[in-house]
């Protein structure tokens, strides 16, 4: 054994050597780092001399640990999880190799035992430190220490103890002034009730929802569309209502429910006067069986209304209490057009807009935003980019909205006071091709719309992308706030964050940005055909955003992270926006999935201070000829690696940006969760969110709680208690974090992932709850580990 050891060993670490030796020679040839075929050279005359049984192996890897350490330290700083792959594989070599020392010739008259003991335990001891390290969090953005300043003493004081709306208001903002649950006693929490729907998250369907609370109430939809009403403090069913929605080939695969709206006849009268009533508005009170209702859609296009008390359909609402919203959209809307996103409820307006399927062809229904009294279900007006002072206008008789102008499939928010709602839009799809952009469709994609409530008439909007070809839709709920000015008053803001991880902070009068925004160039040198802007907007808050580089290339092991670091040299990457081409991959960062999804965030109005979840996955993508994609065998479809978009010259192929074990190829966090000062514009921390423990690789699930920090799904809750709550990650677990610092305070184990948002409320009991929807972690592919979950939260009864 001692004779064969260092042979085995020295062969193994030969082979290596080979490996790094030949993909740091390619690396050095695409204009990369020339470190690896240092690194390569040496692990290879290691391993020879490991082989011989020469002592000079012991030497060697040790010189190449310390040259290593010194070029890592380099490279990233102290980046820990940017120097784990980068240092763990040669230390294990250190370590193996001056284990096996005694068995190489000339041991004897060079070391001693105690000299092998010390030399071994530097690298043991490293190993162990960094193993530790791997089981804690580390901060992107540290916390200064000093809590935020009080800003709002008063903020939502005069709220209430409910959550009438998506964001808690139309506002948006997700904030709750309890503080019964608090940084002291969080620990304390425990699950108060647990409702089981019926409903699993299976085929497609997903739990991506935040309950309402009224009165005494608790209402959430399922993704198959249905309404329960449950008692918010024991969680008992009241009441169930069913639409009957009707499976068909748009919907199999993609069912949500992420809210609902709510109208109550009384606080409306007092809020808004009958003579300020919408144009074509039907001024008769509501029938006494509906002054209080829900406001639903389904996911085979109806907008609804539901008696709040009873859960019976408002026959007064359009026809026996449903509009049909496919109406107007012309003949490729069903199956294609639907909502999944909560209506707003803008007053005496109910504003709805409808999900279209992306890249799969042209000709798709118009992504019209319409406006729908909610008394009757009359339709009072609809914007349309393509049309955008149609208004009240009718449509003529077999005319139809225009077909292929951007949707609005989030949520949008209102201010009662100005009359305006606030729409994020989308983009004409497919979305990888714009050379068949509409010039309504350029104008208008990826922006905050402000209609006027009563007319639909647009009265500013704002582009947070300039033709946009990565389907970086607005998604998130645009937050309202009055952020304080330096001239002792408030402006009023509207928030946009976005795909791109631009946080874009606008005077809602106007439109102008408060925070600068500037036009920077970016890449042109795309297909024939394409329209590509040679500018595109940066504001001066952002998340996630950082520009890629050849050392964020990231991997678990030197040899994957090498692997990494030649694919990013061999795609082509002139920063972001960076066009698609034929053949060679584009790299796509941020990717289509954020930056910031639908989930949006939170502003904690006592503080000024704005709290977003981000998803940080690079893809690449490339234009690919048809006949070519099924020559290949790739298969077409909305959201996987191909999609055909006919009636345009490409299809497009696009992937995940990992490696051949299948972590990404970029550097943690994939998710994290970031406060920002917006009376300043400073990070005040940045975190990562999750861990590895439930997230399947390869089929594999690690089961340990690693925070490396995972791509993110749904949004923040923000309380007085100086709490941030959130569940959106792919471990299965709902946390409490520090408001000032980020530190996770608490962590609550759930039966399956999560990806709604969490909300609260005060009950009859006097008691804060907590409360998620729970079915699943998005997308996993399968039918496994999938629920039917509301969970709520509340601190135990004293004793």
């Amino acid at each position: 054994m001692k004779k064969i050891l260092p042979i085995l060993v020295g062969v193994l670490l030969g082979l290596c050597g080979l490996g790094v030796l030949a993909g740091g020679v390619q690396l050095a040839l695409l204009g990369g780092s020339f470190y690896y075929i240092v690194a390569g050279i040496l692990m290879l005359a290691g391993g020879i001399l490991a082989i011989r049984r020469s002592l000079l192996a012991l030497v060697l890897v040790w010189v190449l640990l310390v040259f290593t350490a010194l070029w890592a330290f380099w490279e990233v700083g102290t980046d820990f999880w940017q120097l784990v792959p980068r240092l763990v594989t040669f230390l294990v070599i250190a370590l193996v190799l001056t284990a096996i020392s005694p068995w190489l010739n000339g041991w004897n008259r060079y070391l001693k035992t105690s000299t092998t003991s010390l030399l071994a335990a530097v690298p043991a001891l490293c190993l162990v430190v960094i193993g530790y390290n791997m089981f804690q969090p580390h901060a992107t953005v540290e916390p200064s220490g000093k809590p935020a300043d009080v800003v709002e003493p008063q903020a939502a004081a005069t709220s209430g103890n409910d959550w009438t709306a998506y964001g808690r208001n139309t506002m948006g903002d997700r904030f709750v002034q309890f503080d019964q649950i608090n940084k002291k006693n969080v620990q304390d929490l425990k699950v108060a009730w647990t409702f089981r729907t019926g409903d699993m998250a299976i085929n497609g369907a997903e739990y991506q929802g935040t309950p309402l609370k009224v009165d005494d109430t608790l209402y959430l939809c399922t993704p198959f569309s249905k309404i329960f009403a449950l008692d918010a403090v024991s969680g008992k069913q009241k009441w169930i209502f069913d639409p009957k929605a009707v499976e068909n080939a748009g919907n199999k695969g993609w069912k949500r429910c992420r809210g609902l709206g709510y109208f109550d006849e009384a606080q409306a009268s007092v809020a808004a006067p009958a003579s300020d009533a919408p144009a074509g508005a039907v001024s008769s009170p509501a029938a006494a069986s509906c002054r209080k209702r829900i406001i639903t859609t389904t996911i085979d296009a109806r907008l609804m209304a539901v008696d709040a008390t009873t859960g019976e359909a408002c026959q007064d609402f359009g026809d026996h209490g449903a509009v049909d919203l496919l109406v107007g959209l012309g003949p490729n809307a069903p199956g294609d057009y639907y909502p999944t996103s909560a209506p707003l409820v803008a007053g005496d307006v109910i504003i709805v807009g409808g999900k279209l399927n992306d890249n799969l062809t042209t000709g798709e229904p118009s992504g019209v935003i319409r406006g729908y009294d909610v008394r009757s279900g009359k339709l009072l007006w609809a914007w349309d980019p393509i049309d955008p002072t149609r208004g009240s206008r009718p449509l003529k008789p077999g005319e139809i909205y225009p077909p292929e102008s951007p949707n609005f499939w989030g949520t949008a928010s209102y201010d009662p006071k100005l009359g305006l709602a606030y729409i994020p839009t989308g983009n004409q799809t497919p979305d990888f091709w714009n050379g068949n952009r509409h010039p309504g469709s350029d104008e208008y994609n990826d922006s905050i719309v402000a209609l006027d409530v009563k007319t639909g008439v647009d009265k500013w909007h704002f582009r947070t992308a300039n033709h946009d070809m990565f389907d970086y839709d607005v998604s998130a709920q645009p937050i309202l706030y009055d952020l304080p000015n330096k001239a002792g008053g408030t402006t009023p803001v509207v928030i946009a964050m976005t795909k791109r991880g631009q946080i874009f902070v606008l005077d809602r009068r106007d439109g102008k940005p408060v925070f600068p925004v500037e036009e920077r160039p970016v890449a042109t040198d795309g297909m024939p055909g394409m329209h590509i802007s040679p500018t595109q907007p940066y504001s001066q808050l952002s998340v996630g955003a950082e520009r890629l580089k050849e050392s964020d290339m990231w991997g678990a092991t030197v040899f994957d992270q090498l692997y990494c670091r030649v694919q990013f040299k061999e795609m082509r990457w002139e920063g972001e926006f960076t066009p698609l081409v034929e053949g060679q991959r584009s790299l796509i960062y941020p990717g289509y999935y954020g930056g910031v999804n639908w989930g949006g965030g939170a502003v904690d109005t006592s503080t000024g201070t704005l709290i977003v979840n981000d998803i940080r996955m690079a893809q690449w993508g490339r234009f690919i000829k048809r006949e070519t994609a099924k020559a290949t065998g790739l298969k077409p479809s909305t959201e996987g690696e191909y999609s055909e978009q006919l009636g345009t010259p490409w299809g497009v192929e696009r992937s995940m940006f990992v490696s051949p074990v299948g972590v990404p190829c970029f550097k943690p966090p994939f998710g994290s969760m970031t406060a920002i000062d917006l009376t300043s514009g400073k990070v005040r921390w940045q975190v990562p969110m999750g861990s590895i423990q439930d997230a399947p690789v390869h089929g594999v699930v690690p089961g340990v709680y690693m925070p490396l920090g995972m791509p993110t799904m749904g949004g923040p809750l923000v309380t007085k208690g100086g709490l941030t709550f959130f569940h959106g990650t792919l471990d299965y677990y709902i946390r409490a974090l520090d408001n000032d610092t980020g530190k996770e305070l608490w962590r609550g184990r759930l039966p399956v992932g999560g990806q709604g948002a969490p909300m609260s409320y005060v009950g009859a009991d006097g008691k804060q709850y907590v409360v998620v929807t729970v079915g699943g972690a998005t997308r996993t592919g399968t039918n496994d580990n999938r629920g039917d979950y509301v969970i709520a939260y509340a601190l135990p009864a004293a004793k």
